[in-house]
């Protein structure tokens, strides 16, 4: 991406807590228990500068979760994507394709989740876009890789290192404050369809 300038298109949930507001209708279950925290959800995407300094929303979703539904997780392998909640990651990518189709060709658009985002319909849909953004997403499966290579992690672990990045990691219950060290190792890979 040398000499085009970056946008980073970031997407993540997070929780509107309106318990203390018993009167409220339309809220859902935000927490582990139905009978828990009541609220909405909220999917949003920003730009970012490289050096981070926000540019805007680009796309921002919000629903409440059915109190009927919850704790049916065992039967999701069985809907399409487009019925999932996880729907929202490729939903995102599709207004972050929007801004970049309307950015001149020395704009690229980065398109950047955490590990829900690990998706293999987002991946798919990212590669049938020939102009579209870029995906950069942080690896929850460890995912097979086509042509018979080693599993995900084990390929990469065996990359050369491409960098390092000591970041301070604050206390936490039960754990003390200390330094991290990331290892950053990247490649060019194929996935195996799941």
């Amino acid at each position: 991406m040398k000499g085009h300038r970056v946008i980073l298109a970031v997407q993540d949930s997070t929780a509107l807590n309106f318990s203390g507001h018993p009167e409220t209708d339309g809220l859902g279950p935000i927490g582990d228990r139905v009978d828990g925290a009541m609220g909405l959800w909220l999917h949003s995407t920003i730009a970012f500068t490289q050096q981070g300094m926000p540019l805007g929303f680009i796309d921002v979703q919000s629903w409440a979760r059915d109190p009927q539904e919850f704790g049916s997780s065992e039967d999701r392998k069985s809907k399409a994507i487009t019925q999932k909640e996880s729907y929202k990651w490729l939903k995102s990518f599709e207004a972050v394709k929007m801004l970049q189709q309307q950015l001149s060709n020395k704009t690229v658009v980065v398109s950047v989740g955490d590990r829900e985002a690990d998706l293999y319909e987002l991946f798919a849909l990212a590669r049938t876009q020939s102009k579209g953004p870029e995906l950069l997403i942080r690896a929850q499966q460890n995912r097979r890789l086509e042509n018979g290579q080693k599993p995900l992690w084990d390929f990469l672990g065996s990359q050369a290192l491409g960098g390092s990045l000591t970041v301070e990691v604050p206390r936490k219950k039960g754990r003390k404050a200390r330094k991290a060290t990331l290892a950053i190792r990247f490649s060019a890979i194929r996935l195996r369809p799941p």
